[in-house]
């Protein structure tokens, strides 16, 4: 199986706000799209950082300088051009609350099925008015913010 890495941010305000981007694919489901981590896959010879740094520049304006914990691997099996499915690691980042400032075009974003970028509250999340990927978003943070940072990541499947 061809397995294509990749590298998201759970990204929280000092509120616990999220900030997400709603990826949607024509002819994918669901049709409306989904909201997800930032971030995306590794590009060859490149480091979790280094693609980390690049994909929330690119779509959400900010920059790092380091990784956060690792907090969940999550693996989803579905047809890509060259892969079988992708493996996302999520690391954790908190920051200010600041306005996302993408610094790719919105017609590059839109090229790379990006539709919006948006900071979520947990009330947000939890109302059931979007999907999310993960799916269970909102109990993911939940239990992050009661119990704090795994001490290994935790392992997720499907979207």
């Amino acid at each position: 199986m061809r397995l294509r890495e990749s590298v998201r941010a759970l990204i929280l305000d000092p509120d616990h706000n999220v900030l997400l981007v709603h990826f949607r694919w024509d002819g994918v489901e669901p049709a409306a799209g989904f909201w997800a981590n930032p971030g995306g896959g590794l590009e060859p010879g490149e480091s979790r950082l280094s693609a980390l740094q690049r994909e929330l520049r690119e779509e959400t304006g900010l920059t790092i300088a380091e990784l956060g914990p690792e907090i969940w691997i999550k693996t989803a099996i579905f047809p890509m051009t060259h892969w079988d499915g992708q493996v996302d690691h999520v690391h954790l980042l908190r920051t200010a609350h600041v306005d996302p400032a993408p610094t790719l075009s919105a017609a590059a974003l839109a090229a790379e099925n990006v539709r919006a970028v948006r900071w979520w509250s947990r009330r947000e999340l939890v109302d059931g008015a979007a999907v999310f990927a993960p799916r269970q978003l909102p109990r993911l943070l939940a239990r992050l913010l009661d119990e704090g940072v795994p001490a290994s990541p935790l392992m997720l499947s499907g979207f």
